[in-house]
């Protein structure tokens, strides 16, 4: 794992953001025990400049707070990448890359999971980056929250 931990500087609280869920085609939404809620670059309207965490060059920046709730989780799945594509005009989903960067120190019950590697323990700031190729999930089994931090760029 990657640590971000002397990058990361927020000019806000991540708990205090206005989280939103939205739909995934990959995933019935109308399982109250699916998926979490996100705040995004685009609801955030560019009010906060967070380029300086794009620390592997990517083109096509983008990142995505992500809020788990205790008792839901997010099945296996390849990310699609479809809403990005369209943004971003993007025909190549094999440029794609994403990291997620965990913000806070794990905690009992949560949990992420990577092609055949389960991950049950991470400091705050560790990170792990993936393509469009593998799978990978989380789960927060635990009694609080499990905040991340997603960014997604391309490699050209």
């Amino acid at each position: 794992m990657y640590s971000y931990k002397n990058i990361i500087k927020l000019p806000f609280d991540i708990k205090s953001l206005k989280y939103e869920r939205f739909p995934d085609e990959n995933f019935d939404y109308t399982k109250q025990s699916l998926l979490g809620e996100m705040y995004n670059k685009k609801m955030d309207k560019d009010k906060h400049d967070l380029s300086h965490l794009n620390v592997k060059g990517w083109q096509n920046f983008a990142w995505c707070f992500y809020k788990l709730t205790p008792g839901r989780w997010v099945p296996p799945h390849k990310d699609h990448f479809k809403n990005y594509c369209n943004y971003y005009k993007i025909s190549d989903k094999n440029k794609i890359m994403r990291t997620i960067i965990f913000l806070e120190d794990s905690k009992p019950g949560h949990v992420f999971g990577i092609n055949d590697d389960v991950i049950l323990k991470w400091n705050a700031y560790d990170s792990i980056t993936w393509n469009v190729e593998e799978i990978h999930w989380g789960g927060n089994f635990g009694s609080e929250q499990r905040y991340t931090l997603q960014l997604t760029g391309t490699e050209e």
